[in-house]
């Protein structure tokens, strides 16, 4: 609910405060006061655009600040909860306005983009203008309407369900089949490159062990010559090993003599004989596997080559190779698995829509059940409404398949005619501004025991009648306003008449400078006015009759 409004420098208003409550409320005035400059300054909070025209003359800035109840309003809570943003009971927009273009906007003093304050503002309230901005123009609008008459949220909710269930299978599928598509595709490249890596059949770190085995290779002939002459000086008659064992013998006969440098000698000397005698099994050892080694060098040449080749037809390492040998079986594998598991998603799929259109179907017939009701009722209230010849219908239409989506396959759109003997048309095409207004009455008061908790605001909505019609339409708003704060900007004396609060919107010059304000009328003042907007301006015995007469 709207509590309070500020407003500064905007056109005519230089500093002006609404105090706001529920029931119905109308501002009343004469033509220029700036009635409508308010309902256009509510719609900056509430994240219209920016018209920087509304500057008032002389001034760099404009503001407009809104104070809103939101005490057991969750779609609200739950929206700022999103948002991160704290909430109390109080909610408070600002929005400014600058001459040099800029435009902020605040949500609890929280900087805030202008898509999130329309978010907010979408929730809070509902502005209808006659025309172009009038929701029943909106043929996307006309299906949210009946569901808010039917009250079958629980349905809804499964209808989304199942096609959120849909839209995740059908996902699976085509991206099963595409990869399918793919892999066939390439089927016969695969088979093709598979076969060529099995028949050289890569093993891991084999280019390393390749290399190595290059290098020995290229150096065999070096390799042999030095080992044999290592061997030739070790093992000669007057070699290494024969020295050492001459030395070892000279030093054993010092042990007698037990001294321990004589000790440690004769030690150090029988250590370095037996790591010669190693070292000689070793080059032994060594040259027989280099006489006998089967990898020759054009061998690893060769393996190399091939291996070189194929990392470069794969654009990879070599040591990638058993990798990709590997993921190109496993593509292959999954050709014939993919095609079995698609058979699969299919079923699924058919299964999941099978279940969207059972609920789809059973949402269809509510909302078909309904509408008969709510068009009974709805043209129950035409007469009352001065649209005795109108005639109001929903006309329902299936979407294809390709069409389906999260709220079902129904496409409704409501249609009227508002004269005897006239063809069934679409409400835009066929229903003036004034009449727009008089069915949109109707439809909120059948449909406001369901309606969400918003501040309605009808500026002008009375534009172009008078007398009863003017009354029935007072009847209907101050009904709505039984239920919503409902807000009227009006010239019709009858409907102002209806309301619970009235607000008188006047302009005075000071200082060379229009400036507009409002006061809130009491039961004297009230009558005054209502015999002013009766009287033409001018007040006359007669009409404060009148006007107490539709205060009664």
């Amino acid at each position: 609910m709207l509590k309070k409004i500020f407003i500064k420098n905007i056109v005519l208003i230089e500093n002006l405060e609404i105090n706001f409550t529920t029931g119905l409320s109308v501002l009343t005035g004469e033509t220029g006061t700036g009635k409508s400059i308010i309902i256009d300054s509510l719609g900056l909070i509430l994240g219209n655009r920016a018209n920087f025209k509304l500057i008032r003359h002389g001034e760099n800035k404009a503001s407009v600040t809104g104070i809103f109840e939101i005490l057991n309003n969750y779609s609200i809570n739950n929206l700022l909860s999103s948002l991160s943003i704290e909430t109390t009971n109080q909610l408070i927009l600002r929005r400014e306005i600058s001459i040099n273009g800029k435009s902020t906007a605040f949500v609890n003093d929280v900087p805030v983009s202008l898509n999130t304050l329309q978010r907010i503002g979408n929730i809070l309230v509902e502005i209808q203008g006659q025309f172009e901005n009038h929701s029943l123009l909106k043929e996307y609008n006309h299906l949210s309407l009946l569901d808010l008459y039917c009250d079958h949220s629980d349905l809804i909710k499964k209808v989304e369900k199942n096609w959120y269930d849909f839209s995740k299978k059908k996902q699976e599928l085509e991206e099963a089949q595409s990869l399918l598509n793919k892999n066939k595709t390439d089927q016969e490249w695969i088979k093709d490159a598979l076969n060529q890596l099995e028949k050289i059949n890569p093993v891991e770190n084999e280019e390393s062990d390749l290399l190595h085995k290059r290098k020995i290779l290229i150096n065999q002939d070096k390799i042999i010559s030095s080992l044999e002459l290592a061997r030739q000086i070790l093992d000669s008659e007057e070699g290494l090993n024969n020295q050492i064992q001459k030395l070892s013998s000279i030093l054993s006969k010092l042990n007698e003599i037990e001294d321990q440098d004589l000790k440690s000698m004769y030690e150090m000397t029988n250590e370095t004989r037996l790591n010669l005698e190693e070292l000689s099994s070793s080059l032994n050892l060594k040259s027989v596997k280099q006489n006998h080694d089967e990898q020759n060098l054009d061998y690893v040449e060769d393996r190399l080559h091939e291996l070189r080749k194929q990392a470069n037809k794969h654009k990879c390492k070599i040591e990638d190779l058993v990798k990709i040998q590997r993921d190109l079986n496993f593509k292959l594998t999954s050709i014939e698995t993919n095609e079995s598991k698609i058979i699969i998603l299919n079923e699924n799929l058919i299964k999941s829509l099978t279940i969207y259109e059972q609920n789809a179907t059973k949402l269809s017939q509510e909302r078909k059940r309904n509408a008969q009701k709510m068009i009974e009722n709805i043209d129950r209230e035409l007469p009352s409404l001065k649209l005795e010849d109108a005639v109001f219908k929903i006309n329902f239409e299936r979407f294809n398949s390709n069409n389906y989506n999260k709220t079902g396959f129904d496409k409704v759109t409501f249609k009227a005619k508002t004269n005897l003997g006239s063809d069934l048309g679409n409400l835009k095409e066929i229903a003036s501004g004034g009449e727009l207004s008089r069915f949109l009455l109707a439809i909120k008061v059948v449909i406001e025991n369901n309606q969400e908790n918003k501040t309605l605001i009808f500026d002008e909505v009375d534009s172009g009648i008078g007398g009863a019609t003017a009354s029935a339409v007072g009847e209907k708003l101050s009904k709505i306003g039984e239920k919503y704060q409902t807000i009227v900007v009006t010239h019709s004396p009858q409907v102002a008449a209806k309301s619970s609060h009235h607000y008188l919107i006047k302009k005075e010059t000071l200082n060379k400078k229009a400036i507009t304000y409002s006061n809130k009328l009491n039961e004297n003042e009230r009558v005054e006015e209502i015999a002013r907007m009766l009287s033409d301006n001018k007040v006359t015995f007669e009409a404060r009759n009148a006007a107490k007469k539709l205060l009664e």
